[in-house]
Formats: structure tokens, sequence, C-alpha cells
């Protein structure tokens, strides 16, 4: 008994001084310069759409930045041209489909209000697969609603990290 329990202790001692010797810390919270506390984003999608790349950034970055209604009022202007896609990947010997992949992706641009490139155009893509019941009349629209929400949710917080990263690297 004894000699399990300074096993499981030698085990966890080891894990925690790999983590530390290997330079593993945690992200930490976003910090945006001074000079970054306001920002405009300009997309071809709903504004108010819960299944639009926007909507998550406006989300996430709310605690750091206020979002303001005109490109005069702000410190970034965030430019996001998304596209959305739906590809059957199988159907059934009647022609049913019940496979699908969803695509969504996005150049994604932010520039200063002085129009300095801060971060340059970067493709993001995320694609997730999914099967319908096809005794489910709705089902595929719901499906769909459900999939491009937690793919721009996804692409939201890919486009934030790098975002972050070119920001703290430029200060």
């Amino acid at each position: 008994m004894r000699l399990q329990i300074q096993a499981k202790f030698f085990v966890l001692f080891s894990v925690i001084t790999f983590l530390v010797g290997c330079g593993f810390h945690l992200r930490g919270d976003l910090s945006f310069p001074d000079l970054y506390k306001t920002a405009y984003i300009e997309s071809d999608a709903p504004e108010y759409s819960r299944e639009s790349i926007e909507f998550y950034v406006k989300r996430q970055l709310a605690s750091q930045m206020q979002f303001v209604e005109s490109k005069n009022q702000a410190d970034l202007i965030i430019h996001i041209d998304e596209s959305y896609d739906t590809r059957v990947l199988a159907s059934n010997l009647s022609g049913a489909q019940r496979e699908y992949t969803s695509y969504l992706s996005a150049n994604i641009s932010v520039v200063d209000s002085q129009g300095r490139v801060v971060f340059p155009t970067e493709s993001f893509v995320r694609s997730q697969d999914f099967s319908l019941n096809e005794r489910e009349p709705l089902a595929k629209t719901t499906a769909e609603e459900a999939i491009k929400r937690e793919l721009s949710e996804g692409l939201s917080r890919a486009f934030i990290r790098r975002l972050t990263t070119v920001i703290r690297a430029g200060k």
C-alpha cells in the first residue's frame, strides 16, 4: 500500500518536473496594448447572426475591446470575408443524402486607424462531417445551424490566438 502511494507520488512529481522543464505554461489572459481599445468589424455576414464569425469575435473580445459602429471611431478595423459550404459525402441506394461535410472558410485581415497592416490577410478553414436521419425532415437544417455555430466559434478562436501572437510579437 505504501509502495503504491510512493509510486503515484513519483509519477506525479515526474510529470510536473517534465512540464516545468519543457517550458509549459498556461496561455494567460488576452491583453491588447492600450492603443487598441476600440474595434470595428467589416463583414458580409448578417450583423447579429449567431452563425457568423463576427458574432464570436465580438463575444470573445468584449472584455478587452469596445466595438464601435464606425471605422472612424476604431483603433482596429477587422475585415472578415467568410463563406460556408456543405458537400454530400454519401447517399443511400434511393439517392437520399445522408452524410455531409460542412466547410467554413474566412479571409481575415486587420489594419489600424492609420491604415497600417496589423495582421495581414490570412485564410482560416474549418470543416466537420455529420450524418442525418433521413426520416426527420428538419434534421439537416437544425444540424447545419449547430455545426456552423461550432465552426464559427472555433475559427474565431483560432483567429484571436493568431492576432494576439502577432500583436505581442510587434510590441
